[in-house]
């Protein structure tokens, strides 16, 4: 009965890994990212993300903290029809703001944030099965045109089940380098450098991921950005996303189309909206996936700059 609960238990973890993420194998510790305003994207976002969601999807975006402190928390259930939470808590401040020249953005000489994200699983009866993941980051901007980040996870994981515990740690480093004038590139080694260990005595590696992305925001009311993922040995992914500027400073609009090249090939359109109220964002985003196990999501953030 154990075996077969710890094995009920690995399926879930493998099996939601691989399917939500996208691009990955799947897994323990590779659910998704942070926040509704992403996915709206298909997570395009490695250069459009400019609030709290850095933290996790670029962290030298930070860099460009457009607020001293942001504060942020995204809620969404992985799996339709089954328990599957992944509930986030995100925070980002500015420790130095930097002089950014005439006609520029300010930006965030140093900035740091940091993330909490929780993902809970009800196996079977009684049987529950929690990860937990710590982030901390920080980005450095000599001048407005370049920032680098960095980032480093503390991965617990906790279950019902004997022995299926695990403790772990990675890091990340991240880039961001303005090429010409509205146009960004930037590049993220995901898991440069991990390691954690189940209690039952398997040592695993992280499967590293490398993004390159490049954006716009030389369009008219528009972002654009595409990325490329690196994984596994190939090119996991590929997702073009857009969202528009704040129409009449409330309503924001976005859209994004991921390829997913890894396991069984398809395309995943996904869609969103921000509303935005003073200080106070709300964020949704529903992923079209046709994934029979997964079917669409629905996804719920709440940003504040303070």
């Amino acid at each position: 009965m154990m075996l077969a609960a710890l094995t009920l238990a690995a399926s879930i973890v493998v099996g939601t890994g691989r399917a939500e993420a996208g691009y990955s194998r799947g897994g323990a510790f590779t659910t998704p990212g942070y926040g509704a305003r992403a996915w709206g994207m298909g997570g395009a976002a490695t250069l459009t993300v400019e609030d709290e969601g850095a933290v996790f999807w670029n962290p030298a975006m930070m860099g460009r903290f457009q607020a001293r402190n942001l504060v942020g928390a995204s809620y969404v259930n992985l799996v339709a029809g089954a328990t599957a939470r992944q509930s986030q808590l995100a925070y980002g401040r500015t420790l130095e703001a930097g002089t950014p020249g005439e006609g520029r953005k300010p930006f965030a000489r140093h900035a740091v944030g940091a993330l909490y994200t929780n993902v809970h699983f009800d196996i079977q009866g009684d049987v529950g099965y929690d990860e937990h993941t710590f982030r901390l980051a920080y980005a450095f901007t000599p001048d407005p045109f370049i920032s680098f980040g960095i980032a480093g996870d503390l991965l617990i994981s906790r279950s019902d089940v004997p022995d299926f515990d695990a403790l772990g740690s990675s890091v990340d480093f991240a880039l961001r380098a303005e090429l010409l004038d509205g146009l960004s590139l930037g590049l993220v080694a995901r898991n440069a450098f991990s390691q954690y260990r189940f209690n039952y005595g398997d040592q695993i590696v992280r499967e590293r991921e490398f993004v390159l992305a490049v954006a716009t925001d030389a369009l008219p009311v528009v972002t654009a950005e595409g990325d490329i993922v690196w994984a596994h040995h190939d090119v996991a992914r590929l997702t073009l996303g857009a969202e528009t500027d704040y129409l009449f400073d409330r309503l924001a609009l976005r859209a994004g189309l991921g390829l997913v090249r890894i396991g069984e090939s398809r395309s995943v359109p996904y869609a969103g909206f921000g509303f935005r109220a003073g200080a106070v964002t709300l964020h949704y985003n529903a992923n079209f996936d046709q994934e029979t196990a997964l079917s669409d999501t629905h996804r719920f953030s709440v940003s504040v700059r303070l």
